[in-house]
């Protein structure tokens, strides 16, 4: 297609979840007219409704990979977007239990994973 033609077409964006609601606000942002389409009676009620509604730190990927640089960097993104545009959201702590002490090496990996890809202060709870 020609790129000029390109320019004046509208985009469309299927799905009003996170993703699609991010590729919408940035295409709208570099002056294209955008067009969301949702299945849902609402925005946000599809599969973004279904994940863990948490900001991952990087704790359970292996160091160095891009699953654990993407955990990290967004992170440090989005809460810097919410700063910035007034959202609420508060950084919390993310509390892992060991419950039989047969499972304290795992725990033990899980934090030496979390160090190594730069998930933030860790503290090891006794008691």
């Amino acid at each position: 297609p020609n790129p000029s033609c390109m320019e004046r077409l509208p985009c469309v964006v299927v799905g009003a979840g996170v993703v699609g609601l991010a590729c919408a606000r940035a295409l709208a942002r570099r002056g294209r007219s955008v067009i969301v389409l949702e299945a849902e009676a609402a925005i946000g009620t599809g599969i973004s409704s279904r994940n863990s509604e948490v900001i991952h730190a990087g704790l359970y990927y292996p160091p160095g990979s891009l699953k654990a640089q993407l955990c990290v960097r967004g992170r440090d993104l989005l809460y810097d977007y919410c700063r910035y545009a007034g959202v609420a959201a508060e950084p919390v702590t993310k509390l892992i239990v060991a419950t039989e002490p047969k499972q304290t090496q795992a725990l033990e990996a899980i934090a030496a994973r979390a160090k190594a890809n730069g998930a933030g202060d860790l503290e090891r709870l006794d008691g």
